[in-house]
């Protein structure tokens, strides 16, 4: 999958480009889907990547990767939206091509736990990601710009609040959408963060970032400081915030101007970040032979991590090389 704001550079642009802040969300949201798909590949492989991957018990490095993907969706969706705005592009227009290219994600993913996963209704990263950036989109058209902010604070807040009164109900709603493994309100929260940030200029700021990522850096050590470890679910602060940290200390190093040393490594993240959509599709078929196989977590933790990692790199090395069609029901047509 192509983002919408994707920086199509010929080889070594991103040398010449690392400051600029299109590099600077390319290269997040890559870093980013690489570590997800690494952990969901460990997970699979060996069991729980927790025990492994630094961190706390129920919090390591890796989970800030879903924050921050989501948080460069926001991002990449102002972005989209303004340019199509200043080419003359209606309202209309821009919320037609919004649903399209994301609102289609649920059923793509719908479709994915139907025929992978065989669980009818699930949701996961993709009917999320559909579903949190068509709503954040609904309100970038309602909001003024100076509140965006306050919103993104508040629905970070009710987010959790719906989680723990979520955890009392039964039924699709209250298990998967309200609650689960993407509760759908605390992630439109980091939708509307990237959002924010794309509208008051984060993206472009490094002085702003850096002291964000020290801020709330701070935040969590005083959380940690106080008896209260990082914690996935739910997703009240001990979530909301190091998540928020982690994504804010990674934007941050984006933002500088990458030596020529990593100039192979840059281009191998954005270019899996270009591709978003595509690796998600791969590593859930890798889900499907291994569960079909019955190698699920079946290989030793001290293995595992490099088997993981090398999947998950030879994944995106061969994400590039994969034909594309010439038109997309997403994004139309290609050039």
């Amino acid at each position: 999958m192509t983002t919408p704001t994707s920086t199509r550079t010929r080889p070594h642009a991103a040398a010449t480009r690392g400051g600029s802040r299109l590099a600077a969300l390319d290269r997040l949201r890559g870093l980013a889907l690489v570590a997800m798909l690494f952990h969901h590949l460990l997970d699979w492989i060996s069991g729980d990547a927790r025990e492994v991957i630094p961190g706390w018990r129920y919090f390591v490095v890796t989970d800030v990767a879903a924050v921050a993907f989501f948080c460069v969706s926001g991002a990449s969706l102002a972005l989209f939206a303004t340019s199509r705005r200043r080419r003359g592009a209606s309202r209309g227009a821009v919320a037609v091509e919004v649903l399209r290219r994301y609102g289609l994600l649920v059923p793509i993913g719908l479709l994915i736990h139907l025929a992978i996963f065989r669980t009818e209704y699930g949701f996961g990263v993709l009917e999320a990601i559909g579903i949190t950036v068509v709503a954040a989109a609904s309100l970038l058209a309602v909001v003024p710009t100076r509140v965006l902010p306050a919103v993104a604070a508040g629905v970070l807040v009710l987010g959790p609040w719906l989680e723990r009164r979520a955890a009392d109900e039964s039924g699709w709603v209250a298990e998967h959408l309200l609650g689960g493994t993407f509760p759908v309100v605390t992630y439109l929260g980091f939708v509307l963060v990237g959002v924010a940030a794309s509208r008051h200029g984060l993206l472009g700021d490094r002085r702003g970032v850096q002291l964000a990522a020290v801020v709330m850096s701070a935040g969590v050590a005083l959380l940690v400081v106080s008896g209260v470890e990082p914690d996935r679910y739910p997703g009240d602060a001990a979530f909301v915030l190091p998540g928020l940290a982690g994504t804010a200390l990674a934007l941050a190093a984006c933002q500088l101007t990458w030596p020529r040393v990593l100039r192979r490594f840059d281009r191998f993240v954005r270019d899996a970040g270009a591709r978003a959509l595509g690796l998600f599709i791969g590593h859930y078929l890798i889900y499907g032979l291994l569960q079909e196989a019955g190698w699920m977590r079946q290989v030793d933790q001290s293995w595992g991590v490099a088997l993981a990692a090398a999947v998950t790199t030879g994944l995106c090395l061969l994400a590039p090389h994969v034909p594309q069609l010439p038109w997309s029901p997403r994004t139309g047509r290609r050039t």
